[in-house]
């Protein structure tokens, strides 16, 4: 009986408690809020000892991504794109790139474009450009991602394009674990590098403007390809790297733990949200029965403004794009 005498004390409002249950009292939301913290730090806890019992549930692949891509230019009336294992290259260099130095960019702090790793792979482009992605879950989720963004549809739609590579490698950036997913487009005219006389070394043909997925408009100076300069600026990129298409772990990131975490941490959250709009409502039901005056306590916003954070939760995505 002392229990159910608590547990109204706890989640009914009356004279006792001031007409307020105590579990809406300031000291039981700042408890609440320290659960969460605690909580959010236990899981980063286990992840980093139990990754495959608690981890991020992710299957991203080349062949969805490439069938995604090529999926969105049809719909546009584009004939579909091939994929290129020079550019698969270049996407897989930029990517260990971005992990070796610490960036999330187009750019790298060392000044390195994407179009010195497209180069640097051995694809003399007269067109190119370049979307990047990190911590998606699925490959539809990126390609649908890219698309919903202006500038990386326009990449995605882009008619002078013709050839297409991707890279996916999962590590950790910025101190987080992440999944970089690197597509890489290009157009060439241009013979093999073997065909070419060395007496045509002096007379490139001329290159267009690549271009990024950026958020602002930018202007692009490509360097001239190093497969027709006697003496290249620096060390192809890809050299650093194994043969891209004799290793997967850039065609591939796929992850199954046992327990995904945004899948739990959103189910925690829309727990405690969810118990909090319920104390409210009866609340707002109590007091309105009984014809208790306040001066304090406008339940209805309260339960519309934690049903806001719900919804808000559910739409947020894990991944960003650049």
């Amino acid at each position: 009986m002392r229990f159910f005498r608590i547990l109204y004390h706890w989640l009914v409002p009356h004279e006792g408690n001031n007409h307020r249950a105590k579990a809406l009292h300031h000291d039981a939301l700042f408890a609440y809020v320290l659960l969460l913290c605690v909580f959010n730090l236990g899981i980063r806890y286990f992840h980093g000892k139990a990754p495959d019992v608690l981890g991020y549930a992710i299957d991203i692949r080349v062949e969805q991504l490439l069938a995604a891509t090529n999926a969105q230019r049809e719909a546009a009336g584009l004939p579909p794109l091939k994929l290129d294992n020079t550019l698969s290259a270049a996407a897989a260099a930029k990517a260990s790139d971005m992990f070796a130095h610490n960036y999330w960019a187009h750019n790298s702090p060392l000044g390195k474009t994407p179009w010195d790793f497209i180069i640097s792979s051995g694809y003399q482009y007269t067109l190119a450009g370049e979307n990047l992605a990190k911590n998606f879950q699925t490959s539809d989720g990126v390609v649908s991602a890219w698309m919903n963004s202006p500038t990386h549809k326009a990449n995605i739609v882009k008619s002078g394009y013709k050839d297409v590579g991707f890279a996916i490698v999962n590590g950790v950036l910025n101190g987080e674990e992440t999944t970089l997913v690197v597509q890489m487009f290009g157009a060439t005219n241009a013979a093999p590098v073997a065909q070419i006389p060395k007496a045509q070394a002096a007379a490139p043909a001329p290159v267009a403007s690549p271009e990024v997925a950026l958020e602002e408009p930018i202007t692009v100076v490509p360097a001239e390809p190093a497969a027709i300069n006697d003496e290249p600026k620096s060390e192809p990129a890809i050299a650093l790297l194994p043969s891209f298409m004799s290793n997967t772990a850039f065609e591939r990131v796929v992850a199954s733990p046992k327990v995904n975490i945004p899948g739990l941490t959103n189910t925690m959250a829309i727990i405690v949200v969810g118990v909090l709009i319920g104390l409210l409502a009866v609340d707002a039901f109590v007091v309105s029965k009984h014809r208790v005056v306040r001066l304090t306590g406008h339940n209805m916003a309260h339960i519309l403004f934690l049903g806001t954070i719900i919804v808000s939760g559910l739409m947020i995505s894990r991944g960003s794009l650049i």
